[in-house]
């Protein structure tokens, strides 16, 4: 087995980060020894001289605008929940431990091509997620989280493991309070002090719990891990850093949750046709809408593309301060081979077409698909565009272009007449049908030419006896 550990050491930040402005001082703090001292610290408050270790009060007196915020552990469990969604995509097998996501990724190099591509890929769509990241990978989960931690961008085999992990320190490996001691008793500091000397001398000052971590740290005994299970629907929200009140500046948070989608439904090997969106304001009902799309996709670049079309027709009653992506149901993808030579229907064209609906509305712009019916103003319908359908006139008997409803036509001395008489170039097409339905018709259908040269499509009532226009050719 492979493990891949991705250590997200500005984890406790990121919880309040993504909520506030980038240009204010910010800290986490925790409780330590029954005082309040800094955890975590952005750039801000680091150009101030505040750093993790320091007391609440030392912090303040260097930066009297720092922003603190308590640690909040559930909200950490939280956020790595999400980027277990869009890790997904990598392995099925995740599993956590604090600030760290663990991804069995040896089932999964055949797939992206490699470690190297895969850890690539990786390491690429986090920079998306704006979320910073130290990562190893080992042949044990404990192994891969510890190098993630102390010595990140390494990748050891399980018969090098013994020597890399020789100089860690043992403080890392555990806070068992009995180790700890072990360390200050009898001055061992590193894991490879610790495997130098007899093993029943050292389970025997130690305890059981020590060898147990040192056999599950290289792959001699079992590390029986809870796989984490994703859910069936994605559902994922973004509280924003600054209430937001231009349909452009949407866009960035919301590649977040579009990168995160991707992720999970490659995981699943599903794609998905339709999004639902929230944004949510300070006093207003949340602005609901829906982006749907031509044919089931997983293309973040291209779901964002249209999201940009999309949200340009969304009002915005007042400012946004979250967004709030739902998707209920996920389809089957299909691959696609590309073509050599481009294709009607193709790629282009299907951009193009959600383009046009995102922008004007999906009642805009839509197809025409052909009914198995006989009477021409029932013989098609509005469909998604692109929808295919068999139709039961041939180009040459019926136009393209039919009017909304048939146009009484004068008689006159006997000939239809359509700004002047009109001539009959065709034999009669007989229609009889509907009788079935409500909708009964009999009609004897004629291609006309008209004074001005236009050819018309025009039928005789065979009940009423009168004339009219169904139909131009172009």
């Amino acid at each position: 087995m492979l493990w891949l550990a991705l250590y997200f050491p500005d984890l406790p930040l990121s919880v309040f980060s993504r909520q506030l402005p980038a240009e204010l001082p910010l800290a986490v703090s925790q409780r330590v020894d029954g005082r309040e001292q800094i955890a975590r610290c952005n750039s801000v408050a680091s150009a101030y001289g505040v750093r993790p270790g320091l007391t609440l009060q030392a912090a303040l007196a260097l930066c009297e605008a720092l922003q603190i915020q308590a640690r909040d552990a559930a909200a950490e469990q939280a956020l790595l929940e999400e980027l277990a969604l869009w890790a997904y995509q990598f392995s099925p097998q995740i599993s956590f431990d604090p600030s760290l996501l663990l991804l069995e990724i040896g089932a999964s190099l055949r797939l992206f091509g490699g470690r190297e591509l895969l850890i690539k890929q990786v390491r690429d769509e986090l920079r998306r997620l704006d979320m910073r990241c130290q990562w190893a990978s080992a042949s044990t989960p404990l192994a891969a989280g510890l190098l993630a931690r102390c010595r990140p961008g390494e990748h050891v085999s399980e018969e090098q493991l013994a020597g890399v992990l020789a100089e860690v320190p043992l403080a890392q490996l555990t806070r068992e309070p009995g180790v700890r001691r072990l360390i200050t008793d009898i001055g061992l500091h590193s894991i490879g002090e610790c495997l130098q000397l007899p093993r029943p001398e050292l389970a025997r000052r130690a305890g059981p719990v020590l060898m147990l971590l040192f056999d599950r740290l290289l792959g001699k005994a079992a590390d029986p891990r809870e796989h984490w299970q994703p859910p069936q629907r994605f559902k994922q929200k973004l509280e924003l850093a600054a209430e937001i009140c231009q349909h452009t500046a949407l866009v960035f948070p919301a590649r977040r949750l579009i990168v995160s989608l991707c992720g999970f439904l490659r995981g699943r090997g599903a794609a998905c046709q339709l999004l639902r969106w929230q944004l949510l304001h300070r006093d207003r009902e949340p602005s609901e809408f829906e982006q749907g799309l031509l044919s089931p996709s997983r293309d973040a670049d291209h779901i964002l593309e249209m999201f940009r079309e999309r949200i340009e027709r969304v009002e915005l009653p007042e400012p946004v301060i979250e967004l709030v992506l739902r998707v209920d149901e996920c389809l089957d993808f299909e691959e696609h081979s590309a073509s050599l030579l481009p294709q009607p229907g193709g790629p282009r064209e299907q951009k193009l077409l959600e383009r046009l609906r995102s922008r004007l509305g999906e009642q805009q712009v839509q197809g025409l698909c052909a009914l198995p019916d006989h009477r021409p103003e029932r013989a098609w319908q509005f469909c998604l565009p692109g929808g295919e359908g068999k139709a039961l006139l041939s180009a040459a008997q019926s136009p393209p272009w039919l009017l909304r409803e048939p146009r009484p036509l004068r008689v006159r001395e006997g000939v239809p007449d359509y700004a002047g008489p009109l001539r009959l170039h065709s034999m009669p097409r007989r229609i009889e049908s509907g009788w079935w339905d409500g909708g009964d018709i009999a009609r004897d259908y004629f291609v006309a030419l008209s004074a001005a040269g236009e050819r018309l499509w025009v039928f005789r009532d065979r009940r009423s006896g009168g004339w009219f226009l169904h139909g131009l050719f172009s």
